[in-house]
């Protein structure tokens, strides 16, 4: 069923969620979900009053790795660097909601960039919060109510029971969209326009007093880049180097002292030529007329809503043979790939069929027929999608 290209969630210690448990345990003494091993890894946080985590959205470790050879840091190295898995699927919505929750997909029920809300009777764009091709933030005008979509609580309400500020540092973009709202509830959200007011921003939240505090920083320009140009290009690379180089700048330049950082991702990416995508549509009659709903997740991790499985999954693996992973419902529950049994409502978002395709492929479904092709993607479990770095300074 796996290979060893593949990457499982390690849910009990090295996963997103285990890494944001770990950060409520430091400040609370108690978080809702095993927390990552920090000590081991040689991560000392003790008398530690602020944190800033650092999310790169799409940082993969090999790059890292690759950027430490070239020996142009002052203090990020080897020895600053540790790792943690992503979750499954490996992608923004999924991955950013285990970091503002502490938990993993299955409990939080955020499991794909679009998703089949049975209540809602819609396919929904989850980080637009919209159903496909409308308006963001439409759905809101049928009901939805991103403080309570999610059923458990924030991070930053965690924190904020037991005295702890929370902060988040996004695009002025973001920051008011439901998704934004979703993630920072309990806390309080800054929008930037670029990496100086950015460090601005921080530089302001870190000298405005003594209280603890914990701090995530989203930066979001490297997925567009390895999108784009692929995570081997030049684009993804240098902006990755860049950046890394001005937040290890700005570390050393602050005064104020039991501060850390963190800099980690939401999840990697591959390179995904085009040679190796499979594209299909409403007229494969033979896959699309056993669907009861239009497919949804991620090009690299694809669910199928169908009465007939079974019968679905082997279609697919005849037309497609070792292109693609075809499991069933049950077998992915099995692997635990969302990281326990999802919440009864949760079940529908996961259709009965999920396609993972091999080593570098795609399983793309034209909704419009506007669709185009990708140099890098994520969202499977390659090592490259699933492998993210953890780097740590600390005064």
């Amino acid at each position: 069923m796996l290979d060893e290209y593949d990457m499982l969630p390690d849910y009990k210690r090295r996963a997103i969620s285990n890494f944001s448990s770990g950060l409520i345990a430091h400040f609370c003494g108690h978080s809702p979900y095993p927390a990552f091993p920090f000590k081991q890894d040689k991560i000392d946080l003790s008398d530690i009053d602020n944190i800033v985590v650092f999310i790169i959205d799409a940082l993969r470790y090999a790059t890292v790795e690759k950027l430490l050879k070239r020996g142009k840091f002052e203090i990020i190295g080897n020895t600053s660097l540790s790792y943690m898995t992503s979750v499954f699927p490996s992608t923004t919505t999924a991955a950013l909601t285990s970091y503002f929750t502490g938990v993993p997909p299955a409990k939080h029920g955020m499991l794909g960039y679009t998703l089949y809300l049975k209540e809602y009777g819609s396919i929904v764009n989850m980080i637009e919060l919209t159903p496909l091709y409308q308006e963001r933030d439409s759905l809101s005008r049928i009901g939805f109510d991103p403080l309570k979509f999610i059923p458990v609580q924030t991070v930053f309400q965690q924190l904020y029971e037991n005295g702890v500020k929370g902060y988040l540092i996004t695009s002025k973009s973001f920051v008011n969209t439901g998704l934004s709202r979703m993630h920072s509830n309990g806390g309080h959200s800054k929008g930037v326009y670029g990496i100086g007011d950015t460090f601005e921003e921080l530089h302001s939240l870190l000298k405005s007093g003594s209280h603890e505090s914990l701090t995530f920083v989203y930066w979001g320009l490297i997925d567009t880049y390895g999108h784009r140009y692929g995570p081997s290009s030049e684009a993804y690379e240098l902006e990755s180097y860049w950046l890394l180089k001005m937040i290890e700048d700005f570390f050393m330049r602050i005064r104020k002292k039991k501060v850390a950082f963190f800099i980690v991702s939401d999840h990697g990416q591959i390179s995904t030529p085009w040679e190796e995508e499979i594209w299909w549509s409403r007229h494969d009659r033979d896959i699309y007329d056993l669907l009861y709903a239009l497919p949804t997740g991620e090009h690299r991790a694809t669910y199928l809503h169908t009465h007939e499985p079974e019968r679905l999954k082997a279609i697919i693996e005849e037309k497609y043979p070792g292109k693609l992973k075809v499991l069933l419902r049950k077998e992915t529950l099995e692997l635990d790939l969302f990281g326990g049994i999802p919440e009864p409502g949760f079940l529908d978002r996961i259709g009965e069929v999920v396609v993972i395709p091999e080593r570098d492929g795609s399983f793309c479904f034209k909704y419009t027929g506007q669709e185009h092709s990708m140099r890098g993607r994520h969202g499977g479990l390659s090592q490259d999608e699933m492998k993210i770095p953890v780097i740590f300074m600390r005064k």
